[in-house]
């Protein structure tokens, strides 16, 4: 056991590596535009009217998830207002709203008898909430998300 020790204590001083990191292609602005803009969009064609099939549920489904995954990418935007302890709160808000309505969505891809479309388009409201929060504390030029 103190020989385990030793050798973590040995590991921990050592200097540490030079590890690749994330880090941010583009600016805000163009990201947005590029990928969650876009992205949005093709969800909000989905949401449009209730899902008639499991086809759509699961396209529901995907754009959802999508949107969510993308919301990771906001945590090391290069910009002063990462620094701000408002700017993770309001990533992950908004990632955990896209979340929420994709897993929504998959309950009703699984069990399509169960399925409910008002369940799900309530979730979708709550994106597109959380998406206006965030812009509200840090984009006023940004547009008004809606559902």
């Amino acid at each position: 056991m103190k020989i385990a020790l030793a050798a973590l204590a040995l590991v921990l001083a050592l200097p540490q590596s030079d590890a690749p990191k994330p880090a941010a292609v583009v600016d805000n602005g163009e990201f947005m535009d590029i990928f969650l803009k876009s992205s949005y969009a093709d969800l909000q064609d989905a949401m449009a009217k209730p899902p008639a099939d499991r086809r759509a549920w699961a396209t529901i489904y995907q754009r959802a998830i999508r949107v969510a995954e993308l919301q990771n990418l906001l945590f090391f935007r290069d910009r002063p207002e990462v620094n701000d302890p408002r700017w993770p709160a309001a990533a992950a808000g908004t990632r955990q709203a896209a979340a929420d309505l994709a897993n929504a969505a998959l309950f009703g891809l699984r069990n399509i008898d169960k399925a409910d479309y008002d369940g799900v388009r309530k979730k979708y409201v709550a994106l597109a909430d959380a998406c206006n929060v965030c812009h509200r504390a840090f984009a006023r030029e940004a547009p008004t998300i809606k559902p």
